[in-house]
């Protein structure tokens, strides 16, 4: 940044920033000229939520051992800030798996009472043709539309601790079936939505993005897989027995803002890093909501 420096004698001059507020001598006729102060940095945004907030860092550790998902969130230093469960539901998922296959017996017999309905009325071959894969195939796309269809959505509930007495923040899942957008609404200590969660399966394909946006559509900032080269080889190699770790790098308005990494740990350890985002115009609690689903909503 440079500062702009007049003298009477109508000489300009493009000074370094350090020389700003500096009395200087006119190289042209030697009078004294001031240079004009930097204007004052633009505020750091102050963040709403409460101090648990304020800052830059966040540690997500996973607890294991456990049938719904738990994490321990605290800050560099290792001091306990906030608690956050999504539970798994494994109950209603299993219900949702037997619902699913009866109404797949449900099409199958019926299938076949049309079939042989169909053979008494003398259809033509083309017809019977197409009740018969229907009999097979359309079994099969009933059984998973319906199990998906009852799945149960899965909500993450963000404590003040593990005594879960006080809720900080809750992000609920908006689509029991997300078959091709994943939608999630961060909502406030009170209830009241604050954002927009997404991903795009179509889009995701190759690498994997996640974008946070305001109630009225208006994008806020986006996380994004860190390579296109590592991305395509996570999805051949599998993860390469854990060495091809899922890191993202996290883009607000003006560039990059941040990173959400995993630590190389034996357990599964989490760092979300938002200190390029130096006046924090990325809203704490939308971060650590997308921080979260970053981990459990692509079943890291």
């Amino acid at each position: 940044m440079t500062v702009r420096a007049a003298c009477a004698c109508g000489a300009t001059y493009d000074l370094k920033d350090e020389y700003a507020g500096q009395r200087l001598a006119c190289p042209r006729c030697g009078a004294a000229v001031e240079a004009p102060a930097l204007p004052p940095p633009p505020p750091v945004r102050q963040q709403e939520g409460g101090a648990v907030f304020e800052r830059d860092l966040f540690l997500l550790d996973q607890r294991h051992l456990a049938v719904d998902e738990k994490y321990s969130i605290t800050d560099g230093e290792g001091a306990h800030l906030l608690f956050a469960e999504r539970p798994a539901r494994a109950t209603l998922k299993a219900l949702a798996i037997v619902g699913g296959l009866l109404a797949g017996l449900l099409n199958y017999f019926l299938g076949l009472l049309l079939l042989g309905l169909a053979k008494q009325a003398g259809l033509p071959f083309p017809a019977l043709l197409a009740v018969a894969v229907w009999i097979r195939y359309g079994s099969l796309f009933v059984v998973v539309v319906a199990a998906m269809a009852l799945s149960p959505k899965r909500h993450i509930t963000v404590y003040r601790d593990d005594k879960r007495a006080e809720i900080v923040l809750t992000v609920t899942q908006d689509y029991r079936v997300p078959l091709f957008t994943a939608l999630y609404t961060v909502h406030g200590a009170d209830g009241a939505p604050l954002a927009k969660l997404y991903k795009k399966r179509l889009r995701n394909i190759f690498r994997k993005r996640w974008y946070c946006a305001s109630l009225s559509g208006q994008l806020n900032f986006m996380a994004r897989e860190d390579s296109l080269i590592l991305s395509i080889l996570r999805r051949f190699l599998l993860g390469f027995f854990g060495l091809l770790r899922t890191n993202y790098v996290i883009y607000g308005r003006s560039g990059v803002a941040g990173e959400f990494n995993r630590r190389f740990t034996m357990l599964d350890r989490y760092v979300l890093d938002l200190s390029a985002d130096r006046l924090r115009s990325i809203d704490r609690r939308h971060a650590l909501a997308l921080g979260i689903l970053l981990d459990t909503g692509e079943g890291r």
